[in-house]
């Protein structure tokens, strides 16, 4: 009896030790699971710069905007270059932030918006670095004319009034010999497009590098803008004339123009032939009456001839 009690307590302890180390085998494998995790999402965090490309975009859409000529200081370029994609640069950015430009003041007069100055210079700051010198005023493009009002510190800006060409996909970013180079593709917007189509292009038709130099406090900030070396990948598209009707063979053509042409001859052979059989069968009847078949009427005395057979066949007479 001792011994069964003996054993029974030494299957519990067994039972307890098993149980105990399954729960620490499940734990195990929960946090190596997590760790693991944890790992893969850092991994992505590191290799995905999406967040870093979009931002680029952000800064760069005035410029996309506008398809600004190359340069290779920004000294060379005009001042109302820059000024003019600071301004749909910071419309852009208000409005992709869930802003409005409804919460801006408007001019009585021209119903435009007045976007402060300091928006302005905030953009061309944070684009080419402090040490770019603004001048205030009103300025003067190829698209349009901006108006800058002295009194309440701030540009007209007819928002109605520009429509962008291109819109911007930065396709890499890398650094090289101290610069940085982020590769902007160029997706037109419906209203520069010529084609018929009613939705608007989803892949660029050209690309661009746009040159980073490091500046004050380690910010790369804008130095030049070069033709990429990335080309875009066009595909050939068939026209329908092409793809529904092959060009034909001209020997194929010779020869069915011959058959058309003979085949009309010889309808015209054919048809010229009855005529002539008829008009024989008719002078056989006419020359020939007591030989034909008659039939007479009752009423009103009329006779009607009825000819059987061909014209050869003019002596038969029709059976009583």
């Amino acid at each position: 009896m001792p011994s069964s009690r003996e054993e029974q307590l030494r299957n519990n302890r067994r039972l307890a030790r098993q149980l105990l180390g399954l729960v620490a085998v499940i734990l195990i494998l929960i946090g190596l699971f997590t760790v693991i995790g944890w790992c893969v999402t850092g991994l992505q965090a590191l290799l995905d710069d999406s967040d870093r490309r979009q931002s680029y975009a952000d800064r760069l859409y005035g410029l996309v905007m506008f398809d600004t000529l190359p340069f290779e200081d920004v000294s060379q370029v005009d001042q109302s270059v820059f000024k003019q994609a600071a301004i749909w640069g910071c419309v852009y950015q208000i409005q992709a932030g869930g802003g409005s430009l409804d919460d801006y003041e408007r001019d009585e007069e021209t119903g435009s918006v007045i976007l402060p100055r300091l928006e302005v210079d905030t953009y061309l700051t944070n684009l080419l670095g402090p040490d770019y010198v603004v001048e205030e005023g009103s300025f003067e493009t190829s698209e349009m004319s901006y108006i800058y009002d002295e009194e309440r510190q701030g540009y007209l800006v007819p928002v109605t009034g520009a429509v962008g060409l291109y819109t911007p996909e930065v396709e890499s970013i890398r650094t090289q010999s101290g610069h940085l180079y982020v590769t902007v593709g160029y997706i037109p917007t419906l209203a520069s497009t010529t084609s018929l189509t009613l939705t608007a292009p989803t892949e660029p038709t050209k690309y661009m590098d746009y040159v980073f130099t490091r500046g004050e406090n380690r910010q790369w900030y804008l130095t030049a803008l070069q033709e990429s070396e990335m080309q875009p990948v066009s595909t050939p598209t068939p026209t329908p004339s092409s793809a529904a009707a092959p060009t034909p063979d001209p020997q194929s053509m010779v020869e069915s123009n011959l058959g058309v042409a003979t085949s009309d001859e010889a309808s015209s052979d054919a048809a010229s032939s009855d005529a002539a059989s008829s008009d024989a069968g008719q002078e056989s009847t006419d020359a020939a009456p007591d030989s034909a078949a008659e039939s007479g009427t009752a009423d009103g005395g009329t006779d009607t001839v009825t000819v059987t057979g061909n014209a050869d066949d003019t002596g038969s007479e029709p059976a009583a």
